[in-house]
């Protein structure tokens, strides 16, 4: 059975699609927050700001798995982990719930 041989070319496949979706996130957020104004544009911002994070994260995450040198502790790493999640959590959840408000105020949902 060849599992080991193939599970690392489509767990570098998953990432890269998982960072390819990422990027058009950002892209896509950026581009509609700039033409955007008022309620709906800050929300879409946050969302990106968001994303961006959750980018880095994972960009972090890749570097600690390569890197044999790595420049943090492990508490360091724990507290740097915990802080960036819960920072880009906040900024995903309110920007999500920013369009939520604006869109009960259209009458949307």
């Amino acid at each position: 059975m060849e599992l080991p041989t193939i599970w690392p070319d489509g767990l570098k496949t998953f990432l890269v699609v998982i960072f390819i979706s990422g990027m058009t996130v950002i892209i896509n957020a950026i581009l509609s927050a700039k033409t955007l104004g008022g309620e709906l544009g800050k929300g879409l911002k946050k969302i990106a700001a968001g994303t961006i994070i959750y980018v880095i994260l994972f960009l972090t995450i890749l570097f600690m798995e390569k890197s044999t040198d790595f420049f943090m502790t492990e508490e360091q790493a724990r507290a740097y982990f915990m802080g960036i999640n819960l920072f880009g959590s906040i900024l995903l959840i309110s920007g999500y719930v920013q369009i939520y408000r604006v869109s009960r105020k259209l009458k949307l949902f």
